[in-house]
């Protein structure tokens, strides 16, 4: 039937529960200049999962709802939709431009995968890492590792973990005790300034 529709056939794909690792920040940089590489629709689509996923904290199954009008850039800071989310997320620095450009090309379309009819098609976000494959030495692109490494990105900047888990969806900053384990050590000095504190 998917050979006489001229369609390819469905990628059947289980994904796992539990976090996943973090991506290490050269594997980040190289697989973000991979996808801009890309051609077309591709790229698009790629740079979209990436900014949602890494830039936003999204999960998969979050991303694949937004559209271009669900993105606030008013203030020059992306901000997505709180009705859509239920929550206030901001997009990370290192994503801003190309959220704002998505965002803007997209309009009231989707910015992953627009001009299709399912909102919700089975396997929409992950079958794209499974079509689109990195070069040799790179880790194939995962929504739900790179929602890793925006979690562990936020909290290896001190950002106070209940607004780390406050944009994340968790009910409360225990939902993020995963993820610590990713989350490299301060130093010494940067340990020692935060325990002196400040004169009251």
């Amino acid at each position: 039937m998917w050979v006489q529709r001229g369609e390819a056939p469905s990628v059947r794909i289980a994904s796992p529960r539990k976090p996943q690792p973090s991506y290490e920040k050269g594997e980040l940089v190289r697989i973000r200049d991979w996808v801009g590489n890309l051609l077309g629709r591709a790229r698009l689509d790629g740079l979209a999962l990436m900014a949602l996923s890494v830039g936003c904290g999204l999960t998969p199954g979050e991303l694949r709802q937004v559209r271009g009008h669900h993105i606030d850039i008013a203030s020059g800071v992306p901000v997505l939709d709180e009705d859509l989310l239920g929550r206030l997320v901001a997009c990370w620095a290192g994503w801003s431009v190309v959220l704002a450009e998505l965002a803007e090309a997209a309009g009231e379309d989707y910015l992953f995968r627009p001009g299709r009819k399912v909102a919700a098609a089975k396997n929409l976000v992950s079958s794209w890492p499974a079509r689109h494959r990195p070069p040799a030495g790179l880790p194939p692109l995962s929504a739900r590792r790179l929602r890793s490494t925006w979690i562990v990105g936020l909290l290896s900047e001190g950002i106070s973990p209940s607004v780390v888990a406050a944009a994340a969806g968790m009910s409360s900053p225990a939902g993020l005790a995963p993820y610590h384990q990713w989350v490299p050590p301060l130093p010494r000095r940067e340990v020692i300034r935060l325990l002196h504190g400040h004169r009251r």
